[in-house]
């Protein structure tokens, strides 16, 4: 399993989040995000952990069309248990455009393969 450390923003909403993955779990994604999208309906999803208050974290990647046009959102929903002061959660939309998404989906490909440095992907919104 890889620790994966997460951190992602929009113009109004920041997110940070750790949990592990299974690689061919995060190569399955990026191959999806790298082909996204296939239609006007096609939505892409990474899910880790789980709500069950017994599991320490769940995290939820969801892509998906908004328009016709292309534009496209990454839905990222979030959750840390336990007690306050450690117990979060965040749930936000990163807007992009597919381009944005495939190339997203690339790097993370190859990160897998290769992890001994940070990934940053970056985009701006509109």
């Amino acid at each position: 399993m890889l620790e994966l450390s997460i951190r992602a923003s929009s113009r109004a909403h920041t997110l940070y989040h750790e949990t592990y993955v299974y690689p061919d779990a995060l190569v399955a994604f990026g191959e999806k995000l790298k082909a996204f999208p296939q239609s006007a309906t096609s939505e892409v999803a990474l899910e880790c952990g789980s709500k069950d208050p017994q599991f320490h974290d769940y995290i939820r990647l969801h892509l998906f069309v908004l328009k016709p046009t292309g534009s496209s959102a990454l839905e990222i929903e979030s959750e840390i248990g336990g007690s306050p002061p450690l117990r979060a959660e965040n749930h936000f939309f990163i807007p992009g455009m597919p381009a944005d998404f495939n190339r997203f989906g690339s790097e993370l490909v190859a990160w897998v393969k290769n992890p001994d440095r940070p990934l940053r992907v970056e985009w701006q919104d509109g």
